[in-house]
């Protein structure tokens, strides 16, 4: 299966996250300001989270600019407080959707370390959890 992991991060949490999902789908994982998409993905894991009540502008214009026939499918990630994960997959997913593009209904979050927030988060029990999440995406 061709899958990619793209990913933003303003404070190197979802990077982290971002690597442990690369690690376990077998590919390297892609800041989202340097990726593209010009050849089919079966599977893309998006990670991103929320800065100043929204996603961050560069996802948004990666979202613009894929195109539905080259993702057949897309599986949000995400990083930050607790009560900003409804709002960081679902921003996510919807502009996902607005695309055409399928958005698989699982996603993954986890606490994310925000200046003496959640501190030690992602932790190593965070990323095994992202590792396990991917592969049972990828086996269905």
């Amino acid at each position: 299966m061709n899958v990619r992991v793209v990913y933003q991060s303003a404070t190197g949490n979802t990077k982290k996250v971002a690597q442990a999902i690369a690690r376990a789908a077998g590919c390297e994982a892609e800041p989202v300001s340097t990726a593209t998409v010009s050849e089919p993905v079966e599977m893309l894991f998006l990670g991103a989270s929320i800065h100043a009540g929204d996603v961050d502008p560069s996802v948004k214009k990666f979202i613009e600019g894929l195109d539905p026939i080259l993702v057949k499918h897309v599986t949000v990630f995400g990083t930050g407080f607790e009560g900003s994960k409804d709002k960081a997959i679902g921003i996510t997913k919807d502009l996902l959707a607005r695309r055409g593009i399928a958005v698989n209904g699982k996603y993954y979050f986890c606490l994310g370390r925000f200046v003496l927030f959640n501190r030690h988060h992602p932790d190593f029990q965070d990323l095994a959890g992202a590792e396990e999440f991917v592969r049972s995406v990828l086996t269905g």
